[in-house]
């Protein structure tokens, strides 16, 4: 019998890894694509790029790992019934219901992988990917054409004519950080410099709010320190990049206090899909009676039924950051599910022996 869990447990764990591998490249591929933009105008690298985008793999991977689990279980299970391998363990008298312990040793240590990447994994990862989308959107370099150059924070510069190597004729700036004060440059030519913008020959304007009135000053040389712009100081992190305890720490009746503890109670339930869906993969695969031909409308049914559940399961999740008190709607229906599989397994192991 121990030779038999064996045997299940590995299937079921290369089967796992195949399919989580294949479908988080899948996903991966669709997220990226809405980065290529950065990758034609940053002029960032592939490797780079590519280093980027892998952070958006940690939450996908965590998604579809318990729906990959549950697939692959229930494809197993399928090859055993196909081959006629559940008959003769039935003729041997080994219930099939053995073959629920291999499934939930992975499931347990996917559970808990789980927990482990929505408490400390995925906002390390977010953090980094939000670190490096400010880098790269907001490193200045040259476009190839004239227009604008660069945009952030209400300050903006255009050029009409991009000469090369990171020199422009033709240079205007526009600043409205200041909300008493705006200000505006034109330089005949300037350079961009390890974000240090040089201009030559030109003129700065100053218009005060206030009063109205304006200033006009000329200059041979002026520099822009464009690092000032880009700082990243005094940005509150998004809830994403939060740890798992910092979510509760705010207090309040907030929309953002209400998103974060949605967000928490997401993070604490979405690990036991995990549990629902393989109970669900061994519930419809390997109930009785025991048919010899191929079971794929039952694959078909578990497949659609997973991925209605999670569906619901992200909805209500997602609605309850607007409407907190959709939180308890989203325990009762996990918490319902696992107990109704429990009752049900338990009452065909019953029938079976």
């Amino acid at each position: 019998m121990n030779r038999l869990a064996n045997e299940v447990l590995v299937k079921i764990f290369r089967t796992t890894v195949y399919s989580t591998a294949a479908l988080v490249f899948c996903a991966w591929i669709v997220q990226s694509s809405r980065y290529l933009s950065v990758l034609n105008t940053s002029g960032i690298s592939l490797a780079e790029f590519l280093r980027f985008t892998s952070y958006l793999s940690v939450d996908i991977m965590a998604i579809i790992l318990p729906i990959a689990l549950a697939i692959s279980a229930a494809f197993v299970y399928q090859r055993f019934i196909e081959s006629q391998q559940l008959v003769a363990l039935q003729s041997a008298g080994i219930s099939p219901i053995k073959m629920l312990s291999p499934l939930l040793v992975l499931t347990t240590i996917v559970t808990c992988y789980l927990y482990v990447n929505n408490a400390y994994v995925s906002p390390v990862a977010w953090k980094k990917f939000r670190a490096q989308e400010f880098k790269i959107r907001n490193n200045v370099n040259p476009p190839e054409n004239a227009g604008s150059i660069f945009s952030s924070n209400g300050f903006s510069i255009y050029a009409r004519e991009y000469v090369g190597n990171s020199y422009f004729r033709d240079i205007f700036i526009i600043d409205v950080r200041n909300p008493e004060k705006t200000y505006s440059y034109y330089a005949e030519h300037g350079a961009i410099r390890n974000n240090v913008l040089m201009l030559v020959k030109g003129e700065r304007i100053e218009i005060d709010l206030q009063t109205h009135r304006d200033s006009i000053a000329q200059f041979q040389s002026y520099n822009c320190n464009l690092k000032e712009v880009l700082s990243m100081e005094n940005k509150p992190p998004q809830p994403n990049e939060k740890f798992i305890h910092e979510l509760l720490q705010e207090s309040g009746n907030g929309p953002e206090t209400t998103a974060q503890k949605a967000l928490f109670h997401q993070k604490m339930l979405s690990p036991l899909l995990a549990f629902i869906f393989s109970l669900l993969a061994f519930f419809m695969i390997l109930q009785s009676p025991y048919r010899r031909k191929p079971t794929i409308f039952r694959m078909g049914c578990l497949v659609f039924t997973i991925v209605l559940f999670q569906g619901i399961f992200f909805w209500i999740a997602n609605t309850s950051a607007r409407s907190p008190e959709l939180i308890a709607l989203n325990y009762g229906v996990v918490g319902g599910s696992f107990l109704a599989l429990i009752i049900l397994i338990g009452q065909k192991r019953k029938f079976i022996e």
